[in-house]
């Protein structure tokens, strides 16, 4: 997994410097935003989406509609407030999420699990790859396996999470760097002195 990381992380520095040598200023919070995405997705699915170069790519989109999240959506709002709404909504097959992106993650979701189960190759052991090993445990203990809208779930929910809360502390952490160089320029002596010649 560190080597993912690394390789995300050497594209994202040449993004950046390639933007950086225009003379054009960088909106870190897209910069980080793809770069936290193109780790999530290729950490916990094995899909390599290169966000920061193909910004038009489907997941991408898709993804990036998931995360306009309005906290004043009156469903949300409905929920937080009462509660016990949440089941009869689920009920009714309500969705905070629009329905062309959850049917787009199923699709993506089930032609990878379809890819995997059909290749001969023993692939990459990820997130997803854990989950689908869970569902065929040779049927036992059935009532403990995961269900494909359980994986979707939790699929969503892993880059729901990765990707918001990487980007924003990227980008918090980026500002308070650059608003306090006594604290840039320790922590750059304590990197060079952990990895000298890097």
């Amino acid at each position: 997994m560190f080597e993912i990381m690394k390789s995300h992380s050497a594209n994202l520095i040449r993004s950046m410097k390639k933007k950086a040598d225009k003379g054009e200023a960088l909106e870190l919070k897209e910069f980080f935003g793809s770069y936290s995405m193109d780790v999530v997705t290729s950490t916990a699915f094995s899909v390599d989406i290169d966000s920061l170069n193909n910004p038009s790519d489907p997941f991408v989109t898709n993804i990036k509609k998931m995360l306009k999240f309005d906290f004043l959506n009156p469903l949300f709002l409905a929920v937080a407030l009462f509660p016990f709404l949440g089941p009869i909504l689920e009920k009714l097959e309500f969705s905070f999420f629009p329905k062309s992106v959850t049917d787009f993650f199923f699709a993506s979701l089930e032609k990878i699990k379809s890819n995997r189960e059909t290749s001969q190759q023993k692939s990459r052991v990820d997130f997803l790859q854990l989950m689908i090993d869970s569902q065929k445990n040779n049927g036992l203990q059935k009532d403990k396996s995961l269900s494909d809208h359980e994986i979707l779930s939790q699929s969503m929910i892993f880059i729901f999470a990765g990707y918001e809360t990487s980007s924003s502390s990227l980008s918090f952490l980026a500002y308070n760097l650059a608003t306090n160089p006594e604290v840039m320029r320790k922590l750059q002596e304590e990197i060079d002195s952990t990895f000298p010649n890097k």
